[in-house]
């Protein structure tokens, strides 16, 4: 499979997905994380085993347009994303936008602060087993062998 990722600007992010369904891709998945400069998206669209991602970068106290319009079932994902990040995101499909009520939280937009945000100490890698799906367990890191004991001098 061939991955390519793409920078696009918000406002742009619609044209391209409509650009997307007429050139009969599928919506995979679309990503959110928080970064200094507010929030990072990822649109991920597939055809013929070449997945092609859509990175947008939004203000914290920007917006995004909804692609449900183009994708209908990307109602799922634009709902998480506002309840647990907070970003707002316009125009979701009137029937299935939630109004920040998608998932009952204890505390609203926990996602919201980077400073709560936690970064891995390290990479983590995934290796892909066949048949058996993905496993990404996080293993240890093998520690490094002791070095080797000099031989004593003038021995027997």
């Amino acid at each position: 499979m061939k991955q390519i990722f793409i920078q696009t600007a918000a406002a742009d992010l619609l044209g391209k997905a409509a650009q997307y369904k007429k050139d009969g891709y599928r919506m995979v998945q679309i990503l959110c994380t928080r970064v200094p400069e507010g929030y990072e998206l990822t649109y991920s669209f597939d055809k013929d085993y070449v997945m092609e991602n859509l990175r947008v970068v939004v203000p914290l106290e920007g917006s995004v347009m909804s692609v449900t319009s183009q994708y209908w079932y990307a109602f799922v994902w634009e709902n998480e994303i506002h309840d647990l990040f907070g970003l707002n995101v316009e125009f979701i499909a009137p029937e299935v936008d939630y109004g920040g009520k998608f998932f009952h939280l204890a505390k609203p937009m926990p996602w919201h602060e980077l400073a709560n945000a936690k970064q891995p100490a390290a990479a983590v890698k995934v290796n892909l087993r066949p048949g058996l799906g993905v496993d990404a367990a996080v293993k240890p890191a093998a520690k490094p062998a002791a070095p080797a004991a000099k031989p004593a001098e003038g021995g027997n």
